[in-house]
């Protein structure tokens, strides 16, 4: 994931670089703005520091998740724009007040029974949950 969204930040920088009709301070601001942009991605989703960086999601229900943040805890539930692939997870969390918090999972990151019990919980809405 660091690998990933180091070099798509920086191939940005790359284009920008040989953009011929841009001026200077056009291409300067831009850079600046990707470096705020690599800056805030690394801190959300690789070291987590961000305040509302999700560090950490337990399940207690069907439909409700303890999400841990770097700020606060609170409930949550998963939202229906989280993504599935076999690569990875996007798990987006809707708190109450309709704040949204995001998680990347990678397959690797997790023990795989605990990712494919998340898989089904993303995959199924909640009232189409398989009994055990």
């Amino acid at each position: 994931m660091a690998v990933f969204i180091l070099v798509s930040h920086v191939l940005a920088a790359l284009v920008v670089g040989f953009m011929p009709a841009l001026p200077w301070w056009g291409k300067g601001l831009l850079l600046v703005l990707i470096a705020v942009s690599l800056r805030y991605y690394w801190r959300l989703h690789i070291s987590r520091v961000a305040p509302n960086a999700v560090q950490e999601a337990r399940f207690y229900q069907v439909d409700n998740a303890l999400v841990r943040t770097a700020a606060a805890g609170f409930f949550a539930r998963l939202d229906d724009s989280s993504f599935l692939h076999p690569w990875g997870c996007v798990l987006n969390w809707r708190t109450l007040n309709g704040k949204l918090y995001s998680l990347i999972v990678m397959p690797d990151s997790v023990p795989p029974d605990v990712l494919r019990c998340v898989r089904v919980r993303v995959k199924f809405s909640p009232a189409d949950v398989p009994e055990k």
